[in-house]
């Protein structure tokens, strides 16, 4: 299953109008595989402009979860502990890409 996700959430970066957003996939991805971390790091990775605005786009499709602190994960598979842990983490790499942009 990994190969998939990877194959899906690469060419969802590199695609300009994807079928389903971003976030959608980046979200999806991270669910199926309880983890963030390898889909942050493949998104640092890709600083073309498309992967860029797909950042952006994130950001103000997860503005209401950034400002409340709910988790945008809602069909998360672990338990809500590590539910947390995963959104904490995307808010300190988000928090990181502010600071270098």
């Amino acid at each position: 299953m990994t190969g998939f996700l990877d194959a899906w959430w690469t060419q969802t970066l590199r695609t300009k109008s994807p079928s389903i957003s971003a976030c959608a996939v980046f979200e999806s991805c991270a669910t199926a595989s309880s983890s963030v971390t390898p889909w942050l790091a493949r998104w640092e990775a890709d600083t073309g402009p498309v992967a860029r605005g797909h950042l952006a786009d994130s950001l103000d499709r997860w503005r209401e979860e950034l400002t409340s602190d709910d988790s945008p994960f809602t069909w998360w598979w672990g338990t809500e502990a590590e539910e947390r842990a995963a959104w904490d983490e995307v808010k300190r790499w988000l928090a990181g890409q502010a600071r270098a942009s």
